[in-house]
């Protein structure tokens, strides 16, 4: 079992993201079972009826650990829980890790190219698909 420090998290909801502030937080790798991660966050209390709206949802996520400058991962998750101490909210994420393989932004930029995108237009989306972590048709 491995654990890290979680530094930022974004929910991906409809091509935008939900972004709560994380005042501290935690991702454990359990290195087994189909949903191997849990990732709890300590945030704010102002988004609970947003969260607990979203409690039982499938969910996409893109979670950066131990410093603000590593790059963030995707996660498949589901929300287990959403429980509220005094003026926070503690909120616990299971899910797996989604792996793109060692070559993603070259092929991601090999595929915009190939679509016809270039200047502005290809920076800009390569920048929110990099982001994201969207999943593209590699022909």
């Amino acid at each position: 079992m491995k654990s890290f420090k979680v530094i930022d998290l974004k929910i991906i909801q409809d091509k935008n993201f939900l972004v709560p502030e994380v005042l501290d937080g935690v991702i454990i790798n359990l290195e087994h079972g189909e949903q191997p991660w849990i990732i709890e966050i300590v945030t704010k209390s102002d988004l609970e009826s947003l969260l607990e709206n979203l409690k039982g949802s499938e969910l996409d996520m893109m979670v950066t650990i131990t410093r603000p400058t590593n790059a963030p991962a995707k996660f498949s998750t589901q929300l287990m829980a959403v429980n509220k101490n005094e003026d926070k909210l503690s909120v616990i994420f299971k899910g797996s890790i989604v792996d793109h393989g060692p070559n993603y932004a070259e092929n991601l930029l090999d595929y915009l190219v190939k679509q016809g995108l270039q200047g502005d237009e290809l920076v800009n989306e390569f920048n929110a698909r990099m982001e994201s972590k969207d999943p593209f048709d590699e022909e």
